[in-house]
């Protein structure tokens, strides 16, 4: 059997086979930390609320965080800023550990395939010279799986893009990165990753709004769940004349998509080998920040500004399905356990 990871830098979703049927399960990506003392753990104890013991201290995973850290008047936390591993957390690192166990749950049998998709794009992509890809794949081993590393964007396009042969453009605008990939037959011939995303925004957005909050000791920090609601609650992203708060709205949203579309259309063109994939190529969209009213027409003009070197078909948007990465994550260990099962045989 196999299983599909998503790791995201506000959710964790997992995906798996049980017989003929997927069986899917998500947390967000939170952790908070309370004082380990007698009457936090009564108050944990008797409302039923689950919690750790972390370096210390008590801590709130996943949804729990993100539903009782108000409760305790403590911040919550992201597990992985900016789709980064806090190197100087062990507690933001053991609730990491403790949430992917939970999700992933035992194999099957041993190493049995995870197709893992992570924050961050390509920049994951050396096993030797990058922290979080070293820390989350020895954790999928530590289960008994074996672990193969893919980029969302390519995750998209093996959900989505089954009637094309693989072949397209994948964009995905995460919370952490938004990257832009293209496909030939399942084989990425080019991708750019631009490190902006729904966390970038919300962080600019709390800030001109004045969004925040106060923790029990009194410090103020940027309520980020306040702008990513604002966010999320607009009925376009393009601005009424006059406004200045849908301006700055409609600005942010237009800097996160011209950025990218941009950069690829530069990266593309001094690549010969991409004007070889058949065109029209359609384009498989994946991402809550591309949720926004109006965002194809934001994407379509994108692509017409910046001159993008490819000819542009069909913009397919999957973005109301939220396991649409971690699909494709475990399409692609389906295949690649067809493929090493075969292996023996062959020889």
């Amino acid at each position: 059997m196999s299983i599909g990871l998503d790791v995201g830098s506000s959710q964790i979703r997992c995906l798996r086979l049980h017989g003929e049927q997927t069986v899917g399960s998500s947390s967000r990506a939170l952790f908070a930390v309370l004082p380990d003392a007698s009457e936090y753990r009564a108050l944990l104890e008797a409302g039923h609320i689950p919690f750790a013991i972390c370096d210390g201290a008590l801590a709130l995973i996943g949804d729990n965080a993100a539903a009782y850290s108000s409760l305790f008047h403590v911040r919550p936390q992201a597990l992985l800023p900016h789709g980064r591993l806090p190197t100087n957390d062990p507690v933001a690192r053991q609730c990491l550990a403790a949430l992917v166990e939970a999700l992933l749950g035992e194999p099957n049998q041993p190493g049995e395939m995870c197709c893992v998709t992570l924050p961050g794009g390509e920049m994951f992509q050396s096993l030797a010279t990058n922290n979080e890809l070293e820390f989350l794949t020895r954790l999928i081993r530590l289960r008994g799986f074996t672990p193969q590393v893919l980029p969302a964007t390519m995750a998209a396009v093996l959900a989505q893009l089954v009637s094309r042969s693989f072949t397209g453009i994948g964009l995905s605008f995460g919370a952490a990165t938004s990257e832009l990939v293209l496909t030939h037959r399942g084989i990425q011939v080019a991708i750019e990753v631009s490190p902006r995303g729904g966390d970038w925004m919300d962080e600019l957005i709390a800030e001109h709004f004045e969004y925040a909050l106060c923790d029990a000791e009194g410090a103020s920090f940027l309520n980020l769940d306040q702008a990513r609601a604002h966010r999320e609650g607009l009925t376009s992203i393009f601005a009424t004349p006059g406004d200045s708060g849908a301006q700055f709205l409609a600005d942010v949203h237009q800097d996160l998509v011209y950025e990218l579309i941009r950069s690829a259309a530069e990266k593309f063109s001094q690549q010969p080998r991409t004007i070889d994939v058949p065109q029209p190529l359609t384009v498989i969209v994946v991402g809550r920040v591309a949720r926004a009213p109006g965002f194809r027409d934001l994407l379509e003009k994108a692509f017409e500004t910046a001159r993008f070197p490819l000819e542009i078909g069909n913009i397919q948007f999957a973005t109301d399905d939220n396991f649409t990465v971690a699909r494709g994550c475990l399409i692609n260990s389906q295949l690649e356990t067809e493929v090493r099962s075969a292996k023996p045989r062959a020889a």
